[in-house]
């Protein structure tokens, strides 16, 4: 056949003309349609909305926070582990600890009694802290100054034990007590948050005070105040 080479068909284009193989790849190489760029940009506004959420709400301080159950002085709070009652706070200069010397604080001493009655089986509560109206938290310990140290209570059983934590006259007004079971690990667990009621009044009258404050020692029996 005239005009054409051995292995050519008639009609094909010559290499690298208009029709050649470089045409043949930009037409494999399609651009995506509109379904599939619209799908792309809704994954990146999910993304980016996921990152927002989880910048703004940390998961890990939501799933490890205690479970804060609130209460006022003389109402009772259902705890998962006990029964949890505060009685009226007092404050002074001077501890008169049960069996102890005199403690004397250029801040104040506040006290709070509790009635504990515990639920399923004898237990020991372990945590307790004061957040105070001054924005930050006392820490109350199982010796030392600040001491919450009720001993084991008995199911069927009302404990009675004191809180007592040394802190300045400006933590008093709006002060929260804080009680909870485990002294280490409060994670996932129920935290009775107590409103104590108090006032800049109270802190006031506490700090020019000097009778000595009594607190007696843990008891299952009727606990008295002076």
């Amino acid at each position: 056949m005239s005009g054409t080479t051995a292995g050519e068909l008639p009609g094909a284009a010559a290499p690298g003309g208009p029709d050649g193989p470089a045409a043949a790849r930009r037409h494999r190489l399609r651009l995506p349609d509109r379904r599939t760029l619209g799908a792309g940009v809704g994954v990146l506004a999910a993304l980016a909305v996921g990152h927002v959420v989880v910048t703004a709400f940390p998961v890990s301080d939501r799933v490890q926070a205690s479970f804060l159950r609130p209460a006022e002085v003389g109402e009772p709070v259902e705890l998962r582990y006990a029964r949890l009652t505060a009685g009226t706070p007092a404050g002074s200069t001077v501890l008169a600890p049960q069996g102890g010397t005199l403690l004397a604080t250029p801040g104040v001493w506040l006290t709070v009694p509790l009635t504990i009655e515990v639920v399923g089986q004898p237990r020991a509560l372990g945590f307790a802290e004061l957040r105070g109206g001054d924005g930050r938290t006392y820490a109350v310990f199982t010796g030392g100054r600040s001491v919450f140290l009720p001993g084991t209570a008995q199911p069927g059983v009302p404990r009675h034990a004191t809180v007592q934590v040394e802190v300045p006259p400006a933590a008093v007004p709006g002060a929260h007590l804080r009680i909870g079971l485990d002294g280490r690990d409060q994670r996932h667990d129920d935290v009775a948050d107590i409103d104590l009621g108090l006032t800049q009044a109270d802190a006031d009258a506490w700090a020019d005070d000097d009778t000595p404050l009594v607190v007696q020692a843990p008891t299952d029996g009727p606990q008295e105040r002076s």
